[in-house]
C-alpha cells in the first residue's frame, strides 16, 4: 500500500509540473515578489529553498528531458540604449524561437524582458526564464527576475533561484546547490564539470559569432562533457543581426542538421516568424567585420 501511495504522489507531482509549465507564467519563474507563491500553496511543488537548489521548473528549462542542449541567449547592450518597445519586441522574438532562457547584466533590459514574458502566460510557447548576471541583485529580485548567477556562495535569497558561478573543483565542493555556471578556460572546465554532482544543472558560456561558426562545435563538445545548457555570450547586442544570429545558433544546436547553415527567407518581422534553414558554407556575420 505504501508503494502505491508513493507512486501515486509521484505521478501527481509530474502532472502538476506539466500543467503548470503550460498555463502558469510562474512555472518558468516570471515572478512578482508577493507574500505567497504558487509553490507554497501546493504541497506537491518543491521550492528552491526546500531542496537547496533551483526550482523544478527552471531545471526543466535548463536541463531538457529530451537531452537536447538548452540554449540561453545573452543580451549585452554594449552601452547602447534601446527603448522599452524595442526590448519587448526582442523578448517576444526570442521566446517564439524557443530560446531556453534570456540572460542579461542590464537591469533595464531585464525589467523589459520580464514584463514582456508575463504577457505570454497561457500561450504557447509560454514565458521563458530571465536570468540576471549583473551586480544589482536586490533590484533585480524586486523586478521579478527568475534567477541570478553569482559567485557569492554564502548568499541566501528568498523566492529566487541561484546559479553558482564556479572556477575550480574546490569551489564546487563549497556549494550545496544543484545549479552551476562553469567559468574559465576550456582545459579547466573539464575538471570543474567532473567535480559537479551527477544530475546537476550545468551551464557554460560560449563566445558568439566565432570564425567558421566554431561556437556550434564548442557547444556540442561541452554537451558531450556533461553541460546541460550553454549561454551564448553577446549573441544579442542591439544590432540588426540579433534575431538572425539567435535563430541560427538555436536551430544549429537543437535541430538535427549540419553544423553549417545559412538563413533563407528570413523576414525578421515582429510577428516572430522566420524563414527556413538551408545547408551551405559557414555563415559569416557583418557584426564581426564592423567590430573588428
Amino acid at each position: 500500500p505504501n508503494i502505491n501511495i508513493n507512486v501515486t504522489m509521484r505521478i501527481l507531482h509530474i502532472i502538476s509540473l506539466l500543467s503548470c509549465s503550460i498555463f502558469d507564467s510562474e512555472a518558468f519563474g516570471i515572478r512578482s515578489i508577493e507574500p505567497t507563491r504558487r509553490t507554497k500553496l501546493n504541497p506537491l511543488f518543491v521550492t528552491a529553498t526546500e531542496c537547496n537548489g533551483i526550482s523544478s521548473n527552471l531545471e526543466l528549462a535548463l536541463k531538457k528531458a529530451s537531452k537536447t542542449l538548452a540554449v540561453i541567449i545573452e543580451y549585452d547592450p554594449q552601452n547602447k540604449e534601446k527603448s522599452s518597445n524595442e526590448l519587448s519586441i526582442l523578448s517576444m522574438q526570442l521566446r517564439k524561437m524557443k530560446t531556453s532562457a534570456i540572460a542579461t547584466s542590464d537591469l533595464t533590459a531585464a525589467k523589459a524582458f520580464i514584463d514582456e514574458q508575463k504577457t505570454a502566460q497561457g500561450n504557447f510557447p509560454g514565458p521563458c526564464p530571465v536570468i540576471y548576471t549583473g551586480e544589482d541583485i536586490e533590484n533585480a529580485i524586486k523586478a521579478g527576475i527568475t534567477a541570478v548567477i553569482t559567485d557569492d556562495y554564502t548568499t541566501t535569497l528568498e523566492g529566487i533561484d541561484i546559479i553558482y558561478k564556479v572556477e575550480s573543483p574546490e569551489q564546487v565542493a563549497k556549494i550545496s546547490g544543484n545549479a552551476f555556471f562553469v567559468y574559465g578556460s576550456a582545459d579547466n572546465q573539464v575538471g570543474i564539470i567532473n567535480a559537479i554532482p551527477k544530475g546537476s544543472v550545468i551551464l557554460a558560456s560560449v563566445e558568439a559569432m566565432q570564425n567558421d561558426n566554431n561556437e556550434l562545435e564548442r557547444a556540442k563538445e561541452l554537451q558531450s562533457q556533461g553541460v546541460t545548457a550553454v549561454l551564448m555570450e553577446k549573441a544579442c547586442i542591439g544590432d540588426n543581426e540579433d534575431i538572425e544570429y539567435s535563430t541560427f545558433v538555436i536551430d544549429g544546436l537543437t535541430k538535427k542538421r549540419s553544423s553549417t547553415f545559412n538563413m533563407s527567407g528570413l523576414t525578421g518581422s515582429t510577428n516572430g516568424h522566420f524563414g527556413g534553414i538551408a545547408q551551405s558554407t559557414s555563415k559569416s556575420w557583418l557584426r564581426n567585420i564592423r567590430l573588428n
